[in-house]
């Protein structure tokens, strides 16, 4: 199904395991997230901590918010030498974006994100780009570079 991001996502493993939390969540949970060319994951943050994985085609540029106001800049993909990371943390409560590296028409990638305590639809803010951009101006220009603004 696509997502309520952008993107399309298939929900691949819930944890039948419960933690400890106000609302007692499942332990963790597990995505396949593809990207195809000029689609955007538009800005959203969740209550829970969220690692992304790159697993094939383009690299994405993935743009992070922190509630201190800085922001961080991080390539997904499989090319360590030029500075990729396969992995990308995204601490929760973090505003996050990301495009394809490669947008032209037939461009994809798949990646795959895990979030614990488990995803639920009710820890997901979507974020408005110009009132992010207003909060974060220094990342202002390479939001907008990136088409995420």
């Amino acid at each position: 199904p696509l997502s309520v991001e952008g993107g399309f996502f298939k929900e691949t493993y819930r944890s039948k395991s419960q933690v400890a939390t106000p609302s007692c969540r499942c332990a963790g949970t597990c995505i396949y997230y593809l990207l195809s060319g000029r689609q955007i994951s538009s800005w959203h943050k969740v209550a829970s901590d969220e690692i992304w994985l790159y697993h094939a085609g383009s690299a994405a540029q993935q743009l992070l918010l922190f509630p201190d106001g800085s922001w961080e800049e991080r390539t997904i993909g499989a090319d360590i030498a030029k500075g990729q990371r396969p992995q990308s943390l995204i601490p929760a409560g973090t505003w996050q974006a990301a495009s394809l590296l490669d947008s032209a028409a037939d461009s994809w990638g798949l990646f795959g994100a895990t979030v614990f305590p488990g995803f639920e639809y009710q820890d997901f803010q979507a974020g408005d780009s110009d009132a992010l951009a207003k909060a974060y101006p220094a990342a202002e220009e390479r939001m907008k570079r990136l088409g995420l603004l």
